[in-house]
């Protein structure tokens, strides 16, 4: 198990998961929000590396592990076929298994096929959070997301889609005080109901 810095990121409801390594940093890192990854020079890691890490995961932890998310930023932009072989590794090693997560870019997830997401899932990937942050195109514009929240909707609906349980997050805060505020509150409702339909 090895780590290319002493902090790391994962969503609050996977404190309880094995933290694998996939990638180091995010795969777009220019959101203007976000410190998470700037100090990191985004690159996906070896496969080897990762199988060699679930392991050493199966050294300390022993067989009985039952959740691991796959970090950092967005494991979804790696290649299908190496994915696929990080999650057969995971579920023959531990066979306690339940769950595997990730970050999902909502570009890289775009690129994906939805018969690449299906076998991604049919491969045990059973959940996606997907960092919407508004639903208001002008203020994911003015923080530099690289995405519309049309193409928010489009990623989901993929996720969705392919049987991938879709978690989100929304900055509330994110267009400041008084009225843009109102719009953004406004848009992300319109576009988390959208999601849900």
């Amino acid at each position: 198990m090895r780590y290319d810095s002493d902090v790391l990121y994962r969503p609050p409801g996977e404190w309880k998961s094995y933290l694998l390594q996939c990638t180091i940093g995010c795969s777009y890192n220019k959101c203007t929000f976000c410190a998470m990854y700037k100090g990191k020079q985004f690159r996906i890691r070896p496969v080897e590396e990762i199988l060699e890490d679930i392991d050493m995961a199966r050294d300390y932890y022993g067989p009985g592990l039952r959740r691991v998310f796959l970090m950092d930023g967005d494991a979804v932009i790696m290649k299908t076929e190496d994915l696929l072989k990080i999650l057969h590794k995971l579920y023959r090693t531990f066979p306690a298994l339940e769950k595997v997560t990730t970050y999902a870019g909502p570009r890289s997830t775009l690129a994906k096929s939805p018969e690449e997401l299906r076998a991604i899932r049919e491969a045990g990937l059973n959940r996606a959070y997907l960092g919407v942050e508004s639903g208001w195109d002008e203020l994911l514009k003015k923080v530099n997301k690289g995405v519309t929240s049309e193409q928010m909707l489009q990623a989901a609906a993929l996720l969705k889609n392919a049987g991938i349980d879709l978690w989100v997050t929304v900055i509330l805060g994110l267009a400041g005080p008084g009225e843009p505020s109102k719009k953004h509150v406004e848009e992300t409702i319109r576009v988390l109901n959208r999601m849900q339909a």
